[in-house]
């Protein structure tokens, strides 16, 4: 009986020693080598090495079906989502029916936008398998994607009573709750999260961003400094320490440990941007263009580090200052790839953002200049034309000498014969002079914790708000340097400061996304006139957002003008085609001073008795127009000063701005507020890539990287 006993016992432990040895065997141990080292180069998140790894063993091994699934968990990690489906497609050449496998390819289909896809994979899986855990996670960030926290979070909690202890589970119960408000059902999950994985650095990163959301960034300081004592190579946690303590007003702190993590790895972006934000609030100024110089030539895609930059650039430097035409650079060369993709109004901003910075930048304004030309405003390209010769003539002869020289002095020669007859010189007015201004706008924000990616991000995109609107001459756009407790605060100061409308703004970022929520406001009544969100993944996308927002806002405001001189029946009025203004166009004249915004929602309101008459654009000028006086009633009031407000253009100039015509950095809509020209951003490519991502909450990053 021993004997048999001992012989049994022999047997399975060779079967044990040959089960171990197995991998080996049919993978040989060489490929088994390469995949441990890719799974440790997985579990410390250097997924391009883990990617090399996995790579070299499926050459080697074409059914190594792990090494697929991993290579296909790392693209998915990276983004490359197309990729991953690739991967995930050879691993179920061996695995069809794997869980592990289609759960990933369920993921990937809804990043990749096929939502019912994803959905279908899902629910086919819990058909077979209710019990399967990762499925209702899948499920929960399709529910988060159609902007359901709700159903979110009653697939996380369908995957808690199957797994009670589950670290996903609970982790991502408390960061939903924590985004809805729900203070105190997100402090439960996390305390159970905390008791049963103390210890581990990831649920101690996540608790302190759960804390700064709540504002409670004495806690979240103290959680993230367990994750770095516990993992001293955790750059996400001494990021997210650096922001509590940023929040804090320790700004010394703040650029000790950014200095730390730039020694460790000097493309860590975020330790770049904050320990430049940092130096701005110490009254570095030039400390902090110096860092964040260095940032961009790392990572010149960080567009909110490029804003934050230029924004002390333009305060600070003077316009002689050689470094502006370096940051200009950036705009000039941002302005051929839009001109490339036949993108005209993608590659105006960008000359005039590089023209705010440089305005002595030969180069910039000599594309802007021909641009001009080509969309036929000849008055505003002879004036640039002798801006380059009175202030370029340094680059004009490095760039060709006399020949150059004279070739400028012979175009202005023959402008300034053609332009002999304009409206200006025929009524004895300067248009390029003139106060336009019809729109006063404040932009406000809230110190919320929106995003985690950049700090300070709500203050610095109300500025960069603000600022996009510079050289729209008909509105005035400002923004308070403080952040607002509310609604009721910004209504207050927007009411004080007499503004027509104003916006509260927030941002919210993911890895490789944001989107921009505003809401706008009547500054007379304080009711709201519109919310929107503006949503955009890839290259570009904060400029991309910020576009889009200040088109939604130019779409509601009225085009406005007033009387400038009259003579008979021919009057002259400040509008013209760089207000979309066309012959035909028709404008009602209102007794100057009696108009004011509607009391709810967009457009204007006046008294029937203060209509003075109507007029026809007979000749539309580029900055000044002619019209004819049609209707004036029994007694003629009508006076220079009396406002004009647009009624309608005439159908083919909407039909044509509907194909790209537009310009689209001008107030455009009627009385009523009804848009009249529709502007969009432009480039086929991008608004494709707008109108295919899906949106998704900021927060959606931090659910994915929970294991």
């Amino acid at each position: 009986m021993k004997i048999k006993k001992m012989m049994k016992s022999k047997k399975t432990l060779v079967l044990s020693v040959c089960l171990l040895l197995l991998p080996a065997l049919v993978f040989g141990a060489g490929a088994l080598d390469k995949y441990n080292l890719g799974m440790e180069a997985q579990a410390n998140e250097n997924f391009y090495v883990a990617s090399q790894y996995y790579l070299e063993v499926t050459a080697e091994n074409p059914a190594f079906t792990d090494a697929w699934y991993k290579l296909a968990e790392c693209s998915y990690k990276l983004g490359e989502f197309d990729l991953a489906l690739n991967y995930l497609e050879n691993a179920e050449k061996y695995e069809k029916n794997n869980q592990k496998i289609q759960n990933l390819k369920g993921m990937v289909y809804v990043s990749l936008g096929r939502i019912d896809d994803g959905r279908a994979i899902f629910n086919s899986i819990l058909k077979k398998y209710p019990n399967d855990i990762d499925a209702h996670f899948g499920l929960a960030e399709i529910e988060l994607y159609e902007g359901r926290f709700s159903g979110a979070q009653n697939q996380y909690m369908e995957a808690l009573k199957r797994q009670n202890t589950n670290r996903k589970a609970l982790l991502s119960l408390a960061l939903v709750n924590a985004e809805r408000g729900n203070t105190q059902d997100s402090e439960n999950y996390l305390r159970q999260a905390l008791s049963y994985y103390s210890g581990e650095s990831e649920v101690h990163y996540l608790a302190s961003i759960i804390y700064a959301m709540k504002g409670d960034y004495i806690t979240a300081e103290k959680q993230a400094r367990i994750a770095v004592e516990v993992n001293s190579d955790y750059d996400k946690a001494y990021d997210m320490l650096s922001t509590v303590l940023y929040k804090q007003s320790r700004y010394k702190d703040v650029i000790d440990i950014s200095d730390y993590l730039i020694s460790r790895n000097r493309k860590n972006t975020n330790a770049w941007f904050i320990k430049g934000v940092s130096q701005t609030k110490l009254g570095n100024i030039a400390g902090a263009i110096e860092t964040w110089t260095a940032g961009l030539s790392i990572n010149p895609q960080d567009e909110i580090m490029r804003s934050a930059l230029e924004n002390e650039v333009r305060n600070t430097l003077s316009l002689e200052d050689s470094h502006r035409s370096l940051y200009a650079r950036y705009h000039v060369e941002n302005a051929k790839q839009y001109a490339s993709r036949y993108d005209g109004s993608g590659a105006v901003y960008e000359y005039q953002r590089a023209l705010l910075l440089d305005p002595m930048n030969y180069e910039a304004r000599a594309a802007y200049a021909d641009i001009l030309e080509i969309n036929g405003m000849h008055e505003l390209y002879l004036e640039q034309l002798k801006f380059i010769k009175e202030h370029n003539s340094e680059q004009i002869a490095a760039a060709g000498g006399k020949k150059l020289l004279t070739e400028l002095n012979d175009k202005i020669e023959a402008y300034n014969y053609l332009l002999t007859d304009t409206l200006g010189k025929k009524w004895n007015v300067e248009p390029f002079y003139l106060d336009k201004t019809r729109w006063n706008i404040a932009v406000f924000y809230e110190d919320t914790n929106s995003t985690f990616i950049h700090a300070d991000t709500n203050r610095l995109v109300a500025n960069a708000a603000a600022d996009i609107f510079s050289g729209v001459a008909i509105t005035s756009v400002k923004t308070q340097v403080t952040p607002v407790s509310g609604y009721g605060e910004a209504f207050k100061n927007s009411r004080a400061g007499g503004f027509d409308y104003f916006i509260i703004l927030s941002l919210s970022e993911g890895e490789n996304d944001m989107t921009l929520s505003s809401t706008m406001y009547s500054g007379r009544t304080g009711l709201e006139i519109s919310k929107n969100s503006f949503y955009c993944t890839g290259n570009n996308r904060f400029s991309t957002v910020l576009r889009r927002f200040r088109n939604s806002v130019l779409e509601k405001l009225t085009v406005r003008g007033k009387i400038l001189a009259r003579n008979g029946k021919t009057i002259l009025v400040d509008l013209g085609k760089s207000e979309n203004i066309v012959k035909d166009a028709q404008l009602k004249i209102i007794k100057k001073g009696q108009i004011r915004t509607a009391d709810s929602g967009v457009g204007l309101y006046y008294r029937d008795a203060d209509v003075l008459g109507s007029i026809i654009i007979t000749t539309a000028g580029e900055e000044i127009s002619e019209a004819t006086i049609e209707n004036h009633g029994f007694y003629d009031k009508i006076n220079i000063d009396d406002e004009i407000v647009l009624v309608s253009l005439p159908v083919q100039k909407a039909n044509n701005d509907a194909n790209g015509n537009a310009v689209d950095n001008v107030p455009a809509a009627d009385e009523r507020g009804n848009a009249v020209v529709k502007n969009e951003v432009k480039g086929q490519e991008l608004v494709d890539e707008i109108r295919n991502a899906v949106e998704r909450p900021s927060i959606l990053d931090l659910l994915r990287n929970i294991y």
